[in-house]
């Protein structure tokens, strides 16, 4: 089965319908399990996102020419207005006219291509975002070009491996490690609770053949649920990356199962 709609979804996801289509999906959503299913599966590659590039700073001036371009064409867009389509074809009307041709209406008609629907916004021309969807456009090209640097100072050797997260009663919580090409990596946390009261996120490295994890003294926490912390040693002869929480301070040997697993061999 599938629906028409599904269309909008990503639209939806990114936030980026007009009002009154996206209050048309909303309560479209409530009644359509194919739909609130594509929402949720999207969703979750929209979350991930962030864990899949490392975080770099942008050249100062760069969100302002992405800004001031996108707002002078809204102004001409504006200043035009729809009136500007309509005007512009009536001299070749009215020359067809007074040449004795068929005005366009009584010529044969063509066969039409298939429209897109009106609803699915990422097909419309440029032209035709509204000022809202343009500057959401341009926060989304500057994203484009944080990721772009991102991966060209990482190397095309980096890998991003999305970690298990089990035993917490935070259904959100997602994990992910940073792999680069020296075998460094960095575990990123997202949607995760704090550390029960007293204790703290300790990572541990699982060797092959070995049968209990070694410690490292990468101890943390998580702010607003979400943390970044570098692995000491990096991944090189290591097959698991864990995460458990122990006591302030640390522990020599794991107390509790682990809450986050990621393979990373």
């Amino acid at each position: 089965m599938s629906c028409e709609n599904t269309d909008d979804a990503g639209a939806w996801v990114l936030g980026a319908l007009p009002e009154d289509e996206e209050r048309r999906f909303r309560d479209h959503l409530a009644g359509c399990e194919i739909c609130r299913r594509e929402v949720a599966e999207l969703q979750m590659v929209v979350d991930t996102l962030p864990l899949a590039a490392v975080q770099v700073a942008p050249p100062p001036r760069l969100k302002e020419r992405l800004m001031a371009a996108v707002q002078a064409e809204a102004d001409v867009l504006a200043a035009a207005g729809p009136e500007a389509d309509v005007a512009a074809t009536r001299p070749a009307e009215a020359g067809a006219e007074a040449a004795g041709a068929a005005p366009p209406a009584a010529r044969e008609p063509r066969a039409r291509e298939k429209r897109p629907r009106e609803g699915s916004w990422f097909r419309r021309p440029l032209l035709a975002l509204r000022p809202l969807p343009a500057a959401f456009g341009a926060v989304v090209l500057l994203a484009l070009g944080i990721g772009l640097g991102a991966l060209l100072s990482s190397g095309a050797s980096e890998r991003t491996v999305q970690a298990q997260v089990v035993g917490l009663s935070a259904p959100g919580a997602r994990a992910a490690l940073t792999i680069g090409g020296d075998d460094q990596a960095t575990l990123n946390v997202q949607n995760f609770p704090s550390p029960p009261r007293g204790r703290v996120y300790q990572v541990w490295l699982k060797r092959p053949g070995k049968a209990a994890p070694e410690p490292t003294d990468a101890l943390f926490d998580v702010r607003d649920g979400s943390a970044t912390v570098d692995v000491p040693g990096g991944v090189d002869g290591v097959d698991q990356v864990l995460v458990t929480d122990e006591p302030n301070g640390g522990s020599p040997a794991p107390t509790r199962s682990p809450v986050v697993v990621a393979q990373s061999a």
